[in-house]
């Protein structure tokens, strides 16, 4: 992983999941049958995503020197908080918008998007953990003139 903490290690397959899980909704509203067939590949990809950011989390708690690179890894967690929300917030309002399309497709993107929004609550908590754990220092100097 040569020491790069970056978002952009899980990115790409979060991405791929992204276009098929709007891929699927295209095809749903044009009424197409074929939707249910990229929910798969969406969950696929976002499960890869999740494994390659617990990876990067994991590589960042072998890091030999972590004080020295504490912004960076704030700036890491911190991002992946607000990516992970994001995603398991659409997720679990996706879901609940198609409990009363039931008949139209609409349990295909509840069993779909109820677990992956869980899946998405992983990494959020592990982040959340994290920013806490790796705060950045405050300037105090500057919060007592206010």
């Amino acid at each position: 992983m040569n020491n790069k903490i970056s978002i952009f290690n899980y990115c790409f397959p979060l991405g791929v999941s992204e276009v098929f899980f709007l891929s699927s909704f295209y095809l749903s509203i044009l009424d197409v049958s074929l939707f249910a067939l990229a929910l798969p590949f969406s969950a696929l990809f976002l499960l890869i995503s999740v494994y390659l950011f617990l990876r990067t989390n994991k590589a960042i708690k072998a890091l030999p020197n972590q004080e020295e690179r504490k912004r960076d890894i704030h700036a890491f967690y911190h991002q992946s908080f607000g990516i992970f929300s994001i995603i398991f917030s659409a997720l679990l309002f996706a879901a609940l918008a198609y409990i009363p399309l039931m008949e139209n497709g609409g349990h295909f993107y509840l069993l779909y998007c109820l677990p992956m929004a869980l899946c998405c609550l992983i990494p959020a908590v592990t982040s959340y953990k994290a920013m806490k754990l790796h705060k950045l220092e405050v300037d105090r100097n500057a919060t007592t003139k206010i």
